[in-house]
């Protein structure tokens, strides 16, 4: 009894000792006094600690080292790391010891003889001197794989070996067997009588070998990619109504010998084929159903009858996946137009086995309406903020639209200063705002380019220009032009300013000195242009430029032109313009080098001398209007019109340069440069004293063009051109006739090179008369229509 008590005595005393101690290093009131790494060899100490949260000064917390050890593990660089403290000055030291992974010293292959070293190179994402990572050298294995399968060789086996350096390091081996081409022979499908074999084949990505599959991937089996397969043919029926369709897992057949036989001049061939695969899928159709009734659900802003019009299913309908999800677009884009792009459709079937109907019920969630928040701007190092910020149709505060957002991207895109433009909307927790990121990647906008070329206007001719399209990052154009040519000389200086004052209102200024040879002599041109322009609306801007010309002609052919003797009769050989012209153009193209949609709407009205003084006094006036429609598999169908008319307003005569030449490269190709029209008086073809045709312009155009361009290197944005055109300038006393127009046709290459768009067309006329020429080549630079 007695050493029971003494024991309880003792006890009693050492804890009573111990409790200040435990108070004192509890885990709420002890500080961190120092942190420490330790173990690394490679990886810096500063950037462990910069990872990590617990800081000297700070209460010592579990739970912080617990994240820690978990932030250190995401680096990838640790294959091991602990954690352990010590009494350190009234306080704790941390010591974070790591365990660095080995380092991936060298990545071979042995074995690749049908897929280049350089190829492996592209797909395989491990590199020389990262940390060593078992799954992604597994991973890669796979992607190597996948390579060989989709290059046709299904049986291909990649091993990786890991061969251990002196030190810890390591390299990794690939090796290859890559074992026999295997051809995708036959696609076998079964159980389909509503939806023919071809249509169901035409769907699959995986396609049958024949004769052309050199050209393309068809004829090898991509088992990845069957799945997609399977869920194309799936929508197929979906699309038709079969909802309960059950397509089973598809099954391949491998063929080592396969025996074909064939008729060829009444006897019977026989030949043998090896290392073929076919693809089994069965289909199990089921019955056709249609829509029994479309109802809504949870709609309170919007109302029903507004609603059930963005609706295309009907009653009595055949039921359609991808009706339905285009259905559920349009009330998802109905309700983004009111500023709620957080609004959900959730569609709700309830099927009717026995009368084969769906009831259709769109439940939606209509969201509240958000408003923009950050707006961030980044990969801009040259342009600055305000050039991009004032293209944008959103600002922060403004009610969130996605057509606006659609708007802005196509500004800033038509800037041309970006290779590329992303704009990420991102949506903040728990309030109704939406932060907009805007990332570009710059290009380069300013160019020193010198070349050559041909044109059948100018024949052979070279050309040097200096270009800064965004002149200290302030989007401001400054360009110097020199072009020399068979038939002209070019010299320009153009400076424009797209936000004078900061405001919507543009500036330019062009100087010009031309010399260009016409039909029986030659007009040389000093001159310059200022000009205003502002936007009215986002689509529609107008423009006022006053210019000032002074034309000289010389070396006129001992037998000029009547309309040339009269001009000169009249003017003498110099003629000074001052004219005004006004201009209207509404322009909704998605990007004006290479459009897709939108159109292109343009009129002009050019008023010249009256009070603005100079020798000529007449109006001209041209419209234009050129349309863009995108069609399947990235094509573009493009109708354009244009009509012109110039007018003396006085006795004097239209000087020749302003009058109207059509035939060529932006008219009517096929034909000779001003060619189109019929021969005198006045235009556009004369004949002079010498018996020599001379084309001397019309005083009126009429010319339509319709084309179709689809792509032949998307990513080297080469295309090819299907054109149709029409037109043809008309004399002085002659009034418009549609039905007396020229027609062409052809095709051609359009490629959107570094110094621009450059066009290669081949023309051909059609109910060619005796003078045409039976062919014409164009090539341009730049965009004309």
């Amino acid at each position: 009894m007695v050493l029971i008590q003494r024991t309880t005595v003792l006890i009693i005393a050492i804890l009573a000792f111990l409790a200040p101690v435990t108070k004192a290093i509890s885990a709420e009131e002890t500080i961190v006094t120092l942190v420490e790494v330790q173990g690394n060899r490679r990886i810096e100490s500063a950037t462990i600690l910069a990872k990590i949260k617990t800081r000297e000064g700070a209460a010592f917390s579990p739970s912080q080292l617990k994240e820690d050890i978990r932030l250190l593990y995401q680096l990838g660089h640790f294959e091991d790391v602990q954690v352990k403290t010590e009494g350190f000055e009234q306080g704790l030291k941390v010591i974070f010891w790591v365990k660095e992974k080995p380092l991936i010293r060298e990545i071979s292959y042995e074995g690749n003889a049908e897929v280049t070293l350089e190829k492996l190179k592209e797909i395989v994402t491990l590199l020389p001197r990262t940390a060593f990572n078992q799954q992604l050298i597994q991973d890669n294995a796979e992607k190597i794989r996948l390579k060989y399968q989709d290059s046709g060789y299904y049986h291909a086996v990649i091993v990786p070996v890991i061969v251990e350096l002196r030190g810890g390091d390591k390299n990794v081996v690939y090796y290859i067997e890559e074992g026999k081409k295997i051809r995708l022979s036959e696609i076998i499908i079964t159980g389909n009588a509503v939806v023919p074999t071809a249509e169901i084949k035409k769907t699959m990505k995986n396609q049958e070998h024949w004769f052309f599959s050199f050209l393309g991937n068809s004829g090898t089996l991509r088992s990845e990619e069957l799945k997609e397969d399977v869920e194309s043919i799936r929508n197929l029926y979906y699309n038709r109504g079969y909802i309960q369709v059950q397509i089973n897992d598809p099954i391949i057949e491998e063929r080592p010998l396969t025996v074909h036989t064939h008729e060829f001049m009444g006897q019977t061939e026989t030949y043998t084929t090896s290392n073929e695969v076919a693809v089994r899928i069965h289909i199990q159709e089921g019955e056709r159903f249609q829509i029994g009734s479309v109802t809504l659900k949870g709609n309170t802003t919007i109302t029903d009858s507004e609603l059930l019009k963005e609706i295309q299913l009907k009653r009595g309908d055949v039921f359609s996946r991808e009706i339905l999800r285009q259905d559920v677009t349009h009330i998802m884009d109905r309700y983004d137009s009111i500023a709620r792009p957080f609004a959900s459709v959730v569609p709700l079937f309830d099927i009717n086995q026995e009368k084969k109907t769906v009831a259709l019920t769109f439940d939606i969630q209509e969201g509240g309406e958000v408003r923009i928040g950050r707006i961030d701007i980044t990969g801009n190092s040259k342009s600055r903020d305000k050039v991009i910020r004032r293209e944008m149709r959103l600002d922060e505060g403004d009610l969130y639209s996605k057509k606006a957002l659609k708007r802005s991207y196509e500004r800033i895109n038509n800037l041309n200063f970006f290779e590329a433009v992303d704009i990420a909307p991102e949506r903040r927790l728990q309030e109704p705002v939406m932060d907009l990121n805007i990332r570009v990647k710059e290009k380069m906008t300013g160019s020193l380019s010198i070349g050559g070329g041909y044109s059948s206007v100018d024949r052979l001719m070279a050309i040097a220009e200096i270009t800064q399209g965004n002149l200290g990052g302030r989007g401001q154009l400054l360009k110097f032009k020199v072009q020399w040519s068979h038939t002209r000389r070019i010299y320009m200086v153009s400076f424009m300013e797209p936000y004078l004052f900061d405001k919507a209102i543009w500036g330019r200024v062009d100087i010009y000195n031309q010399d260009q040879t016409y039909d029986g002599y030659n007009l040389k041109s000093n001159g310059f242009g200022l000009g205003i322009g502002k936007s009215f609306t986002e689509y529609v801007s107008g423009s006022l430029r006053y210019s000032l010309d002074q034309s000289d002609i010389y070396s006129v052919t001992t037998a000029p032109t009547f309309l040339l003797q009269r001009q000169i009769d009249y003017y003498g050989t110099a003629i000074t313009t001052s004219s005004l012209t006004a201009n209207l153009s509404r322009d909704s193209r998605d990007f004006y080098l290479d459009p897709k949609s939108g159109s292109r709407n343009t009129v002009f009205v050019q008023y010249a001398g009256g009070f603005l003084g100079g020798s000529p006094n007449f109006i001209k006036s041209v419209a234009d209007s050129a349309w863009y429609f995108p069609l399947f598999w990235d094509t573009v169908f493009m109708t354009r019109g244009r009509i012109g008319y110039v007018e003396t307003v006085s006795d004097l005569p239209v000087p020749s340069g302003e009058r109207f030449f059509v035939g060529g490269a932006g008219s009517v190709r096929g034909y000779q440069y001003g060619t189109v029209g019929t021969i005198g008086p006045y235009g556009p073809i004369e004949i002079g004293p010498d018996g020599i045709l001379y084309r001397v312009g019309g005083n009126k155009e009429l010319i339509f063009n319709i084309e179709y361009s689809f792509p032949l290197v998307p990513a080297a944005r080469l295309k090819g051109i299907l054109f149709y055109d029409m037109g043809r300038a008309f004399n002085d006393y002659e009034p418009i006739r549609p039905m007396q127009l020229r027609h062409s046709y052809g095709w051609g290459f359009w490629w959107l090179s570094p110094m621009g768009p450059l066009r290669f067309e081949w023309g051909y006329i059609v109910n060619r008369k005796a003078s045409d020429v039976p062919s014409q080549f164009e090539f341009s630079i730049g965009t004309l229509f």
